[in-house]
């Protein structure tokens, strides 16, 4: 797991108030455990899943259950601090909304390496869809599934 800092500037008190405020309002208790979970994933600057995120943390010494972990991941999506990914017949890859909003990926069905990028044309294709059959766009998920050029000497080919 990386913990190399990204172009996207991550304001952890924010996240923190915002997770607050949504556990207060669904009565769920404020534990010291979910703040730390919230704290590891924001050193974070790759897609994660929860074993990985878990094992993070055990090497860091933290002390916290996996289903702490896993429950902490869910309650972090559903307030959106968190987007959950399937990405083909993997379990659930995480990362922080906040980090690179409104993206894709691209990813290689040989070595699972995954490109984020930004394309306007995609936006201007939710527009017009949105439109043609009468929707308001909210969100999209793109993911394109594909094979490195040279999959056999591929750099992420684990």
């Amino acid at each position: 797991m990386s913990k190399e800092s990204t172009t996207e500037t991550i304001n952890v008190e924010e996240l923190k108030k915002q997770f607050s405020d949504y556990l207060r309002k669904k009565k769920y208790r404020n534990t010291l455990e979910r703040y730390l979970v919230l704290d590891r994933i924001a050193e974070l600057d790759n897609h994660f899943s929860a074993d990985e995120l878990y094992l993070y943390m055990l090497n860091f010494g933290d002390k916290i259950s996996r289903a702490t972990v896993y429950s902490t991941l869910d309650l972090l999506t559903s307030c959106r601090i968190l987007m959950k990914h399937r990405f083909q017949s993997e379990g659930a890859k995480f990362e922080l909304a906040s980090r690179l909003p409104h993206h894709d990926h691209l990813i290689c069905i040989e070595c699972g390496h995954i490109i984020e990028f930004r394309d306007p044309s995609v936006e201007s294709i939710q527009q017009k869809v949105c439109a043609q059959f009468g929707f308001e766009p909210i969100e999209h998920s793109l993911q394109l599934f594909a094979v490195c050029k040279d999959p056999r000497h591929c750099e992420h080919n684990q």
